[in-house]
């Protein structure tokens, strides 16, 4: 038997702490789900378009990262900052009015046996100049927002949760972002 030195036993070394202990951590990374997103970045959700577009998009602002576990594109999109958490979803509804997408969607959580009470929501509207309602929940005791609007050919819901720290700390890009929602067809 050969011996050969402790230089290959240093790069056998390396190759198992790489083996033992790097991918592990990669592992976590992408098991996470987490995509960091570019400032500017453009979301989209809903069933696509001609052309490969979808009905509604959004705009992200730096250190948002896209969920891929909580998301699926044809339905709703996830973001998360910290310990915040942005979704975006579509509402497949003709001609509503907000105020009858803020009831639907309290129905829709109460028929998934999901306890919620919500607040009084407030007169919100999008740069698009979409009208929307927006206003505190509480879901199994944990407190978030929500947000409504109705465009003439398609609705969208914003949820907004996690740590209250977090949020409070972001509130700006979380206002941004839902400001900055538009909706394919409806007038610039």
């Amino acid at each position: 038997m050969s011996r050969t030195g402790w230089p290959g036993s240093i790069v056998v070394l390396v190759i198992l702490a790489v083996l033992a202990i790097g991918l592990p951590l990669a592992n976590s990374v992408v098991a996470d789900g987490a995509v960091p997103l570019k400032a500017g970045s453009v979301v989209e959700v809903g069933q696509e378009l001609d052309g490969g577009s979808r009905p509604i998009s959004m705009v992200v602002p730096a250190g948002w990262a896209f969920d891929e576990g909580a998301s699926s594109l044809s339905e709703s999109v996830s973001l998360v900052s910290g310990g915040a958490t942005v979704q975006l979803g579509v509402i497949d509804v003709e001609a509503a009015t907000p105020q009858e997408l803020w009831a639907g969607q309290r129905l829709i959580f109460q028929a998934q046996g999901v306890p919620i009470t919500a607040e009084s929501p407030t007169p919100i509207t999008t740069t698009q100049g979409v009208p929307g309602l927006a206003g505190m929940i509480t879901v199994d005791d944990h407190i978030g927002t929500q947000a409504v609007f109705a465009a003439p050919t398609q609705g969208a819901s914003v949820l907004v949760a996690g740590d209250p720290a977090a949020i409070a700390s972001r509130s700006d890009d979380i206002t941004q972002m839902i400001a900055s929602i538009q909706f394919a067809g409806a007038p610039q």
